[in-house]
């Protein structure tokens, strides 16, 4: 069955919801670097990290802030149909105590339990060097297998 953009936006968004780490890429004039990090994410499909701007990574974001992500399960079977997720976009550090409190609270509904050390309060008195940041993505490709092959993509440009 051909799948619409309706079900291709459904099934990334359900594959993100499944989920809560990520593979990001950044680029410097010194090259390529890659880290994880788990994240948390909206209806728009915008995914939210927490991370040190002092971080390699971080470093980057403040002069490029192109990316690349991939998300996927490391605990597939090679037998099994592979699924995962690819992207671009762009990332910027959320600003302001309203908007820091919704994306933590989208961060934490994704990765419970770590509430006592990264949260609200040490964020905004910078009793912590983590900051919360947003990526807004410009092409989602879903790798599934059983959902689209022949083609095996499902592509979204947003």
């Amino acid at each position: 069955m051909k799948r619409t953009k309706a079900h291709i936006k459904k099934d990334i968004f359900n594959f993100i919801q499944s989920n809560s780490i990520l593979s990001l890429a950044t680029q410097s004039e010194k090259g390529p670097w890659i880290c994880t990090l788990h994240y948390g994410h909206d209806k728009n499909f915008n995914l939210y990290i927490l991370t040190d701007p002092n971080s390699i990574h971080g470093k980057h974001f403040q002069k490029n802030n192109k990316i690349a992500f991939s998300i996927f399960d490391s605990h597939q079977k090679i037998t099994k149909p592979k699924i995962g997720l690819q992207g671009t976009g762009k990332i910027r550090i959320i600003t302001g105590k309203v908007s820091i409190s919704k994306a933590l609270i989208l961060w934490v509904k994704a990765n419970p339990g770590i509430e006592e050390k990264i949260n609200l309060k040490d964020i905004m008195k910078k009793i912590t060097n983590t900051k919360i940041y947003q990526i807004t993505p410009t092409y989602l490709k879903l790798l599934n297998k059983q959902l689209f092959y022949p083609n095996e993509y499902g592509i979204l440009n947003l």
